[in-house]
């Protein structure tokens, strides 16, 4: 973190150079519909908060203080001072980081609240998961947890064995950690982390690809993986993280230090930061949703149709998904039938057919089913149960596959038989409480594509 830091205002810095990173997240537009609500708390759990003149008024203040926790807890010292302390904890970096997230998040959703939760190495690894649970049990909805744990190997080690070159962390290192994540994603919380700086390595730190936990890559100011981004196969989304190795200052993040300055930082914290921050926007706006469906409108607006190992869906869009109407609040699967074709493998007749899901929310399996007449006509309409008629419309192909929100996905139908002159496909959700919603549509001709 640098010391040398422009004039900058937390709320108005979108207005200046160093305010890109909410220009890429569209913070401006999404201000428009929401600037947050009171009721969606924030916790940021880090190593140690100093306060910052700006952040006045936007701390979470506890309504039943019981231990003088107004702002929050230190649970690694076991009281409410929150400020760093410790062996490594007086250098400038640690001092301003938790103020520098805190910001961030502030920035993105001001009219939120934001909890502050101190955890910490070395003496009391137990504050990890007690920071989880105490930011749970006091009504946190969102919580961003830049760094993750580092373990320290054998006993008495003062330098964590990731800068030996050990990767972060594996659940035997502290398993309670796993265990509060899932415990507060059970209990409709939504977990903002980095994925960490791997200096070349490609790695898999247990607690960011926890299934429970939202992976967000690191972007720069182009749009493009951030020098510092890591590759690995659970990245969600991507938020801003800055460009380190550039001497251009507008090409760092800039958020608050921890006195009353400003500072620039670069990495995987920074992308969590922003991330939390556009969590709670979205569920401001959208109060009555789960963190299920939270997380998939905060995906399935993300700026990527194909999923990559950096960016994840791409970065994140706080505009379009508060801008997201009621009515797109389900799932809705309609077939394209300009894009149904028919190609032979191995002799077999294939038919080819895209299908878009116009609702935000996702299909896990999307039944596409092909028959040769119309499924919502009787083909025999004098046969009675006692003289049942010989089936005449019947089912010659189906397939069964996942749709996002907002996208489309292909689907290769293998049919029984060559298709007759019109065909007729249904589609429809095979998910748990998914849609009622039944999509019938005749297809009048084929191309046929070559193979």
């Amino acid at each position: 973190m640098s010391q040398e830091a422009p004039d900058l205002n937390l709320f108005t810095m979108h207005e200046t150079p160093y305010g890109w990173p909410f220009q890429q997240l569209g913070i401006p537009q999404a201000h428009k519909v929401t600037r947050g609500s009171p009721d969606v708390v924030v916790a940021v759990i880090d190593l140690g908060y100093v306060q910052h003149p700006d952040h006045e008024g936007h701390l979470w203040i506890n309504p039943k203080p019981t231990k003088g926790d107004l702002h929050g807890w230190d649970c690694f010292d076991d009281d409410a001072s929150l400020e760093p302390t410790g062996p490594g904890q007086d250098n400038d970096y640690n001092r301003r980081h938790h103020a520098f997230v805190a910001g961030e998040v502030m920035a993105c959703a001001p009219e939120c609240k934001v909890m502050i939760v101190r955890v910490g190495y070395g003496k009391n690894p137990d504050s990890w998961w007690q920071g989880i649970d105490y930011a749970v049990e006091h009504g946190a909805k969102v919580l961003v947890m830049p760094h993750g744990f580092l373990t320290h190997g054998k006993r008495g080690a003062r330098t964590p064995m990731f800068y030996r070159g050990t990767d972060f962390s594996y659940p035997l290192d502290n398993p309670q950690i796993r265990r509060a994540l899932d415990d507060a994603y059970d209990a409709g919380c939504l977990i903002c982390r980095g994925v960490a700086e791997n200096r070349g390595r490609r790695i898999a730190a247990i607690n960011s690809a926890l299934d429970s936990v939202i992976a967000i890559g690191s972007s720069n100011r182009h749009g493009r993986a951030a020098d510092i981004c890591c590759s690995a196969d659970y990245v969600e989304v991507a938020a801003p993280a800055g460009q380190r190795s550039s001497s251009n200052d507008a090409d760092h993040v800039w958020s608050t230090g921890g006195d009353s300055d400003y500072v620039c930082s670069d990495g995987g914290c920074m992308a969590a930061g922003f991330g939390g921050g556009v969590a709670a926007l979205v569920c401001s706006r959208f109060p009555d949703l789960s963190n299920e469906q939270i997380r998939q409108i905060l995906r399935n607006t993300a700026g990527n149709d194909k999923w990559d190992n950096k960016l994840g869906w791409g970065i994140l869009n706080a505009a379009e998904a508060v801008a997201l109407k009621r009515n797109a609040l389900k799932q809705e699967l309609q077939i394209e039938t300009s894009s149904a074709s028919l190609k032979t493998v191995r002799g077999r007749p294939v038919l080819q057919v895209s299908v878009h899901n116009r609702g935000a929310f996702d299909v896990d399996k999307a039944l596409l089913v092909a028959f040769n007449g119309d499924p919502l006509k009787a083909a025999a309409p004098r046969a009675t149960m006692a003289k049942p008629e010989i089936l005449i419309t019947c089912q010659i192909g189906h397939a069964i596959a996942p749709v996002r929100g907002l996208h489309s996905a292909e689907f290769h139908i293998k049919l029984t038989e060559a298709p007759p002159k019109g065909m007729w496909l249904q589609l429809c959700t095979l998910d748990r409480h998914g849609s009622d919603q039944v999509h019938t549509v005749k297809i009048p001709t084929l191309r046929k594509r070559r193979t």
